[in-house]
């Protein structure tokens, strides 16, 4: 099947849950990506609904993470650049700039809590970083890998945000995965619909991403796409899964293996 975008190119949406419209809440979720020469960033962040500036802190964490990457591929050194470390790279670059903010406005860091997701793909190989939940699932040869994703908790809706001061200690580096044809960020507020818990942990569920990938693939103008996600994620039957805001960035790296 033949692209209509010359891949890889990115789209995703962030929307507001019901649960946030019916409280008048700020969408807490938000994400950033950019395509850099070969490179595609992308960062998805889930802010914290305990605290006061949650929408503040992921909207910063996910412009700061992908600017300093976009920083890093764009003036790479002559020793060279390990690709490998740019989304942990990415989350420190984050937790800095809420550090700074929470200085510049007399904030408590705590007050921007929020997760964050950092990924850099690179031709069909995937580096991924990870603090709190949400999760990162590529397509790979016809097959669902789940990347990175939640970890399993003691305790309910227990999650560590990169403001936590135990956070370099919480956070989770995927191994690169190679051959990826697509993949998907997204956070919590699509977990129940994305992902399936089974004795071992997450697997991906397919009667999810098999259409969303598809759509990804076909996708012939990346606004359209944007409006079209931002439908479906706002959709009653994505909406029965979650009240929560709801972020979903799809990446095509390379046309699909639909045989």
């Amino acid at each position: 099947m033949a692209l209509s975008i010359l891949s890889p190119y990115i789209f995703g949406a962030s929307i507001t849950g019901s649960l946030h419209i019916k409280e008048d809440l700020p969408c807490q979720d938000a994400c950033h990506y950019e395509i850099v020469d070969e490179f595609g960033l992308i960062a998805v962040a889930d802010g914290l609904g305990s605290v006061p500036f949650s929408d503040i802190g992921s909207r910063l964490a996910v412009e700061a993470a992908v600017s300093s990457a976009k920083n890093l591929l764009l003036d790479i050194p002559d020793d060279g650049l390990d690709i490998s470390e740019i989304p942990l790279k990415m989350l420190h670059a984050a937790r800095e700039c809420l550090e700074n903010r929470a200085i510049e406005d007399g904030l408590k860091l705590t007050d921007m809590a929020t997760t964050l997701l950092a990924v850099l793909f690179f031709r069909d190989t995937i580096y991924a970083a990870q603090i709190g939940d949400g999760a990162v699932v590529a397509k790979v040869g016809g097959e669902l890998v789940l990347i990175s994703g939640p970890l399993n908790s003691e305790y309910a809706n227990e999650v560590t945000p990169i403001t936590s001061s135990t956070w370099q200690s919480d956070l989770y580096i995927a191994e690169a995965l190679s051959i990826a044809e697509c993949v998907a960020v997204f956070t919590d507020g699509c977990q129940r619909a994305a992902l399936l818990k089974t004795m071992d942990g997450y697997t991906p569920f397919e009667k999810f991403f098999n259409p969303v990938f598809s759509f990804a693939s076909e996708t012939a103008d990346l606004i359209a796409g944007e409006q079209e996600l931002s439908e479906f994620l706002l959709s009653e039957k994505i909406s029965e899964y979650s009240e929560d805001d709801k972020t979903l960035v799809l990446a095509v790296l390379q046309g699909l293996n639909n045989d």
